[in-house]
């Protein structure tokens, strides 16, 4: 004999309704699951997502004193630049196998001259090493390096740490022309970040509330801008000249 027919029928009654108050609690429930399918990431293929492609930094180049005297045939390296704010852009094949192009490099450091004051300096083609292999590493070889910052006179540098706005060292690689604060578009800055930490060439500057990275061919090193952090000390520093 079945137990729910030989009990009382007020127990009964009270066991109709419990059990349709809990299939009203549970069924919501199991609707929203089987509306909303758990997608499980696979370890490596989150791990494939941020791999590099092998790249390697190439050796150190020669710089010929004649143009004529630059190779026909090797492995070109090519870069190509925008500065954002002019218009102005610039594609050049800098480097065939192990020797510079002197033209190009010319035509680089004209395009990467201050821009308060026009000046020019001969970069560190080292720099373009730099540059042209995290594009590389990033899968981004034909990619485009918007230019925000490059060669700072020291006149220029000097203003800029005056007024307060940037974190511009006192010795900053731009002034010796070894340095290059940039964007690619379509890679975020972090991106950018590990790939130019990944070679160990030189510093490495990372800007996340303005989307950039600084990199250099001077001491291995790294940093963080963090400009709310930046503002208070210097807010700091003005009340205890103040208070003085």
């Amino acid at each position: 004999m079945s137990l729910y027919v030989s009990l009382p029928a007020p127990v009964r009654k009270l066991t109709v309704f419990a059990t349709v108050a809990l299939l009203g609690m549970v069924s919501p429930a199991v609707n929203a699951a089987a509306r909303k399918p758990v997608v499980h990431k696979h370890p490596r293929l989150h791990a494939l997502a941020h791999a590099f492609v092998n790249a390697a930094l190439p050796g150190v180049g020669l710089i010929p004193e004649e143009e004529e005297e630059v190779p026909d045939e090797g492995e070109k390296y090519e870069l190509k630049l925008a500065h954002p704010y002019t218009g102005e852009v610039l594609s050049v094949v800098y480097r065939i196998g192990d020797t510079y192009m002197p033209n190009a490099l010319a035509e680089l450091n004209l395009f990467l001259r201050d821009s308060h004051n026009q000046q020019v300096n001969a970069y560190d083609p080292r720099t373009f090493d730099v540059l042209h292999t995290m594009l590389v590493k990033l899968g981004k070889p034909d990619g485009v390096i918007d230019i925000l910052s490059a060669y700072r006179s020291k006149e220029t540098n000097d203003a800029l740490r005056a007024s307060g706005t940037t974190n511009a060292a006192e010795h900053s690689q731009h002034i010796d022309a070894k340095a290059i604060d940039f964007r690619v578009p379509g890679v975020p800055a972090a991106r950018l970040r590990e790939a130019a930490l990944s070679l160990e060439a030189g510093g490495v500057g990372y800007y996340p509330k303005s989307q950039f990275v600084h990199v250099d061919v001077g001491p291995v090193r790294q940093w963080t801008y963090s400009h709310a952090k930046h503002t208070a000390r210097k807010r700091s520093r003005r009340a205890r000249a103040k208070q003085s």
